[in-house]
């Protein structure tokens, strides 16, 4: 059952909203952390989908990771670290890469990975679930 605060001045109305802003900033960063986590797990099912994967690839599922909250948005991207610590390949993976061809021939191409897509096929519903557990309790 959710728990009732009683207002009994309009004072207290400028706290009450700020709480509710509070908890659902904290469900939003929960509710994408539970996304990114969905995404890396559609990440490592599609290594089948790659006749040449690498040893690295579940290793790049590390990229996908979620951004900084800022004005209660906060994104989840496939880009990776700045280090050099191969999660940033993910980024091609994800988006894919066009043909490339040279004078010494085919280079091929990366096919793009549908692995963000299918994680956000759900995350309303998650974001959903989140904001209301978190705003009943």
């Amino acid at each position: 059952m959710a728990k009732k605060k009683l207002i009994f001045d309009t004072r207290d109305l400028e706290t009450a909203s700020q709480e509710v802003l509070e908890k659902v900033d904290k469900a939003l960063v929960a509710a994408a952390f539970k996304i990114r986590d969905e995404m890396r797990d559609e990440f490592i099912k599609s290594q089948s989908n790659y006749k040449y994967s690498t040893s690295e690839y579940k290793k790049m599922t590390q990229g996908i990771m979620v951004g900084r909250l800022n004005n209660s948005q906060i994104k989840i991207h496939a880009l990776g670290n700045k280090a050099n610590d191969g999660t940033w390949k993910a980024r091609f993976f994800v988006g894919g890469t066009t043909y490339r061809k040279n004078n010494r021939g085919n280079k091929g191409y990366i096919k793009s990975n549908e692995a963000v897509d299918k994680g956000l096929s759900d995350a309303e519903n998650i974001l959903n679930s989140f904001i209301k557990n978190t705003l009943d309790n």
